[in-house]
């Protein structure tokens, strides 16, 4: 081949060992360099893989800024509507329906704080704040499901945006009391397509939970039975499998049941046992690198306790793994996990004042907080609250229970139950307890706590404030 040209393959043969001629050097050289230089061959599915690491897979560093949704959210400009609605026949002005798009994005954020932090979207939608419908719709429009989300929606913006104390807004009442002569007229009906659809199943479970989130027990409950009939009428919760819906009822069945010590809706009969844990968290990682509290608290922890802890304390390393090499997790490891502990965990009975009791407590507190709670946001009911104090207070640290695990338990209840600055109560006890560890900084208190089990992303900015609202408090005393 000419030495000048590069539009052909060169070939070339050397049968001796002396050096090879310069010029010809020159030339391997250059096509060395060149093949260096060039895109390496990358499978399909690796660069489909790589893609997701960079982009798709990517976890959110910061969760809802509340305060600047507060500032930008009221301006708001007509634009394209994302709805197919008849705004006229159900009463709903453009601008509701305007609102219903930009809150329901701000919703989702703060209603499910883990999931959108670490838990993958499969279809790339928001929802809108009712039954998981998604925000962009293209056929019919359920009114009275329509109706109770634009009373849920003027109740997020006032109750969350706004900080309103009381929810006495005209508009959503009339929201209120037109979703729900529908729905009543609708349930009344029994050859009415509609009567168990999603978007009757989820309007109801949006008014359970909007009574809950009220404080309205009894409301919130009679809901509940409500949706339990007709979930039973559908043919029980397996037809809602990889349904949105299915976790917004869950999370609402755990939610009341916890904070009103009831009994869920959900898996309380023999025919419809608790789902099992989930199999990537079962064939996790060993107890062997557990710190050595961890292994004799469970040596003599109910069996089945003992698994929820193991099982919770797995799924948070996963959780924090998941963080520090920027990949999601499928949303249905946070739906199982969720599922299968903190019911077991309701379901559980232990005699009053015993370690497994104070455990127990311990790791509902924790789900509370990374499965159900909204957040930054803390409901009015003191039943939980108040029992988990009066178990911690009663807390001494033993064989089983190392000061590691109660300093664990009540930084669990700050972060999930409790207003810290208004409890002395609760930062003597974290101070006394700071101190037996020998922490003297917030990093050393973060690892004592990751010893049990802790979400970085969603437990270290609140932990820190704690913390230094801890040492600020004792130094102006």
């Amino acid at each position: 081949m000419p030495p000048g040209s590069s539009t052909r393959m060169m070939f070339i043969v050397s049968s001796n060992v002396e050096k090879v001629d310069p010029v010809v050097r020159k030339q391997i050289r250059s096509h060395v360099m060149r093949g260096k230089r060039q895109k390496k061959y990358q499978p399909e599915d690796d660069k489909r893989a790589t893609s997701l690491a960079k982009t798709g897979n990517r976890v959110p560093k910061t969760p809802a800024n509340l305060e600047q949704v507060m500032r930008t959210y009221a301006p708001l400009v007509p634009r394209t509507i994302l709805f197919d609605l008849s705004f006229a026949a159900d009463e709903i002005d453009a601008l509701m329906a305007l609102r219903m798009v930009d809150v329901s994005m701000i919703a989702t954020r703060v209603m499910f704080p883990l999931m959108r932090a670490i838990g993958s979207q499969a279809d790339g939608q928001e929802s809108c704040p009712v039954s998981g419908r998604p925000i962009i719709s293209h056929g019919p429009v359920d009114a009275a499901a329509l109706h109770i989300a634009a009373f849920a929606v003027y109740g997020f913006i006032d109750r969350i945006l706004r900080r309103q104390d009381e929810f006495t807004n005209p508009a959503a009442m009339l929201h209120f009391q037109k979703g729900l002569k529908l729905l009543r007229e609708r349930l009344l009906r029994t050859d009415d397509e509609m009567q168990l659809s999603d978007s009757t199943i989820g309007a109801v479970a949006k008014l359970a939970s909007h009574a809950h989130f009220e404080g309205d027990s009894q409301a919130s409950k009679q809901h509940m039975e409500g949706l339990r009939k007709m979930v039973d009428l559908r043919g029980g919760l397996d037809v809602f499998n990889g349904n949105k819906l299915l976790m917004e009822m869950l999370r609402c069945d755990l939610g009341i049941a916890l904070h009103n010590g009831s009994k869920p809706v959900f898996f309380r009969q023999p025919s419809e046992p608790v789902p099992g844990y989930p199999e990537t968290l079962l064939r996790a990682c060993n107890d062997e690198k557990c710190p050595q509290d961890n292994v004799d608290l469970l040596r003599d922890m109910d069996h089945d306790l003992a698994t929820a802890w193991r099982i919770m304390r797995r799924f948070c390393l996963l959780v924090n793994l998941g963080t520090q090499i920027q990949r999601l997790i499928h949303p249905e490891i946070i739906v199982e996990t969720m599922t299968a502990v903190t019911y077991r965990l309701l379901y559980m009975n232990f005699i009053t004042g015993s370690v497994d009791e104070v455990i127990r407590l311990g790791l509902l507190a924790f789900c509370h907080h990374i499965f159900l709670q909204w957040q930054d946001i803390r409901l009015p009911y003191y039943r939980f609250p108040t029992g988990y104090r009066n178990r911690i207070l009663g807390v001494k640290p033993s064989q089983r229970l190392s000061p590691q695990v109660v300093l664990w338990l009540m930084m669990t209840g700050a972060i999930s139950l409790y207003d810290t600055s208004e409890e002395s109560w609760l930062r003597e006890s974290l101070r006394d307890y700071a101190d037996r560890c020998q922490v003297k900084s917030w990093k050393e208190m973060q690892e004592t706590l990751k010893c049990c089990m802790w979400v970085v992303l969603l437990d270290d900015q609140p932990g820190r404030q704690i913390y230094n609202l801890l040492y600020h408090d004792k130094d102006k005393i």
